[in-house]
C-alpha cells in the first residue's frame, strides 16, 4: 500500500494545501453518498465533483474523458487481437483451399481433430482463468495483461509451425493456458477505474472489437491469401506468423502505455486528478478499514484468505445464477463468431465471396446494438431490464431464423440473433464485477463467472452446427437450443434482479449507502 500525499494551491477553494490521502485498493461505490460524514476524503473536496444542480464539473468530465481516451481504445485493440488470434484458425483451415494449401490439408486434420483442437483451448482457458485472475489481483494489472498478450501472441506465431495433429493439440492448449483471464481481467481492470454506473459501456466499447474483428477477420484473411507460398510459407502460416507478431508489439506497449492503478499513476494523472479520481472511488471508514486487512493478505499469491475468498464465491448462489446468465449468451454468442459464415451458406445458393459478404451486415449490426444498449445500461444504471430485452429478441431471432421459410426474413432473424447476444455477454460481464466490492472478490467471482461461461464454448463446439451433422442444413435443432438458453439467461436476469432489489431493501434499513446494481 502506497501513500499519496500532494500538496496543492487552488484559488477555488476547492482543495485545501496540504491534505493528506491515505491509498489502499481503490474500489468504486454505487452512490456519490459514500461521501458522506464517514467518507475518508475530506468535506471540503467532496463539491468538486458534481455542480450544484448535480452535473458534472468540468474538472470531472475532463478527468473521464482521459480515462477514456488513454484505457478504452487501448483495451480495444487488445481484445481486438485476442479475438482475431483466437478465430485466425477457423481461417486457415479454408485459406488458398482450392491449391490444397489450407490448414486441414496440409497437416491432415479430420473435421473430428479440428474440433478437438478448438476445444482443448477452452478445456485449457477454464481451468486457469480463476488462478489467472487472483495473480491479476496481487501485482501491477497492467503488467499482468503485458504478460498474457505476450505469451499468447508467441504461441499464435509458433502456430504457423503445425504439421501434425498434436502440434494442433499442443499449442491450441497452450494458447487457453496463455489466454485464460484475459477477458475477466480487463472486466477487473475497469472497475479499478471507474464507478459502477459507468463500467457497462466501457466493456462494451471493448467487446464491440469482437463482432469487429469478425467482420474484418474475412477481409485480413482475404489479403493474406495473396501471399500464398511467398517465401516458402503457406497463407495460413503468414496469418498466424503476422498476427503472432503485431500482437507481441502491443503487448509490449502495453507495458509503458497501459496505467497501472490509480493511486500508482502518478505520470498518467496531475495531483489534482489523483484527489479527484479518489473523491469519485470514495471508501466509507468502514470499507477503508476492510481494504486496509485485504492489502495485509496481498503480501503473498495464493494466500488463504484468498482460497477462502474463492470458497465464499463458489458458496454464493448468486455467482452460480451469474454463471448460468454468463453461460448461455457466450454459448450463442461463439456460434455465431463460428458459424456465421456456414448458416449464411445454408440460407441458399452463394458463393464463397457473397458468403464473407453477408456475413458482416450481423457482425456489424450487433456491434452497433452492443454499443447502444450498454451506453444506456449506464446512464439508467440497470442491467436486468436490457438482459432481459435483449435476451427475449434473441430467442425471437433464433425462432425467425429455424422456421421462416422466405431467405430474406431468415436473414432478418439472423440479424435480429445478433442485435439480441451480442450485448448481453458484456452487460452479464458488468453486473457480475458490480456484485464484489473487494479486489479478490471481484476478481474471483468475475474468474469463476466467465470460466463456467466458457463451458458454453465447449458445448457450442462440439454438439452444435458442424458438430451436430444431422442438424444441417437449416440447424433447427442448433438454433433452438441457443434460443432456449437465451430464455434462460432472461429468467436468470428475472431472478437476480428480483432478489438484488430485495437485498437493496435491507440494505436501506442499515443506512449504508452501498447498493446492488439492478
Amino acid at each position: 500500500m502506497s501513500t499519496l500525499t500532494p500538496t496543492i494551491t487552488k484559488t477555488s477553494g476547492n482543495v485545501s494545501i496540504s491534505e493528506e490521502y491515505q491509498w489502499s485498493d481503490v474500489r468504486q461505490r454505487n452512490a456519490p453518498g459514500a461521501n458522506d460524514n464517514k467518507s475518508i476524503i475530506s468535506n471540503r473536496s467532496s463539491n468538486s465533483s458534481t455542480t450544484a444542480n448535480g452535473e458534472q464539473n468540468p474538472e470531472e468530465t475532463a478527468l473521464l474523458r482521459k480515462l477514456d481516451w488513454r484505457i478504452v481504445p487501448w483495451i480495444f485493440i487488445l481484445y481486438f487481437l485476442s479475438v482475431q488470434d483466437r478465430a485466425n484458425v477457423g481461417y486457415a483451415m479454408t485459406m488458398n483451399k482450392q491449391q490444397g494449401h489450407d490448414l486441414a490439408t496440409t497437416a491432415d486434420l479430420s473435421g473430428r481433430e479440428n474440433n478437438i483442437g478448438l476445444g482443448l483451448f477452452y478445456v485449457a482457458y477454464i481451468v486457469f482463468e480463476v488462478p489467472s485472475n487472483l495473480i491479476m489481483a496481487k501485482v501491477n494489472p497492467a503488467y499482468w495483461i503485458a504478460r498474457i498478450m505476450i505469451t499468447w501472441s508467441i504461441v499464435t506465431g509458433c502456430m504457423a509451425a503445425i504439421s501434425t495433429a498434436w502440434h494442433f493439440y499442443f499449442l491450441r492448449f497452450l494458447l487457453g493456458v496463455f489466454e485464460a483471464g484475459f477477458w475477466p481481467g480487463i472486466t477487473y481492470y475497469t472497475t479499478l477505474w471507474y464507478r459502477p454506473n459507468e463500467i457497462s459501456s466501457r466493456i462494451g466499447v471493448t467487446y464491440l472489437a469482437g463482432p469487429t474483428s469478425g467482420a474484418f477477420g474475412g477481409l485480413i484473411s482475404a489479403g493474406i491469401q495473396l501471399i500464398d507460398t511467398k517465401g516458402n510459407l503457406y497463407g495460413w502460416q503468414w496469418l498466424f506468423l503476422i498476427s503472432g507478431i503485431i500482437s507481441v508489439i502491443f503487448g509490449v506497449a502495453t507495458i509503458f502505455y497501459l496505467p497501472s492503478k490509480p493511486e500508482t499513476s502518478k505520470r498518467f494523472l496531475t495531483d489534482e486528478q489523483l484527489i479527484l479520481i479518489r473523491q469519485r472511488l470514495a471508501l466509507t471508514e468502514e470499507e477503508h478499514e476492510e481494504q486496509q486487512q485485504e492489502q495485509q493478505q496481498k503480501k503473498k499469491i495464493f494466500s488463504s484468505g484468498d482460497l477462502a475468498q474463492v470458497k465464499i464465491q463458489l458458496m454464493d448462489y448468486k455467482v452460480w445464477l451469474f454463471c448460468v446468465l454468463y453461460f448461455t449468451p457466450v454459448m450463442a454468442a461463439t456460434s455465431l463468431g463460428y458459424f456465421i459464415p456456414r448458416i449464411v451458406q445454408e440460407l441458399g445458393t452463394y458463393n464463397s465471396i457473397q458468403v464473407s459478404l453477408m456475413s458482416i451486415p450481423p457482425y456489424v449490426f450487433g456491434g452497433l446494438m452492443v454499443y447502444i444498449v450498454t451506453r444506456l445500461s449506464d446512464r439508467w444504471e440497470d442491467r436486468g431490464w436490457f438482459i432481459i430485452g435483449c435476451s427475449s429478441a434473441a430467442f425471437t431471432g433464433f425462432a425467425i431464423l429455424s422456421f421462416a421459410k422466405p431467405i430474406a426474413a431468415r436473414y432478418f432473424g439472423l440479424m435480429v440473433v445478433a442485435g439480441g447476444t451480442y450485448p448481453t455477454v458484456p452487460l452479464s460481464m458488468a453486473w457480475t464485477a458490480n456484485l464484489r466490492e473487494d479486489s479478490v472478490g471481484v476478481a474471483s467471482a468475475t474468474g469463476i463467472v466467465s470460466s463456467m461461461g466458457n463451458f458454453g464454448a465447449l458445448v457450442c463446439t462440439f454438439a452444435l452446427y458442424s458438430g451436430w451433422t444431422s442438424d444441417a442444413p437449416r440447424y433447427i435443432g442448433s438454433n433452438m437450443i441457443n434460443g432456449g438458453a437465451m430464455l434462460l439467461a432472461a429468467a436468470c436476469a428475472t431472478i437476480l434482479k428480483l432478489r438484488l432489489s430485495s437485498l437493496n431493501k435491507k440494505i436501506d434499513q442499515t443506512g449504508r449507502s452501498r447498493k446492488y446494481l439492478l
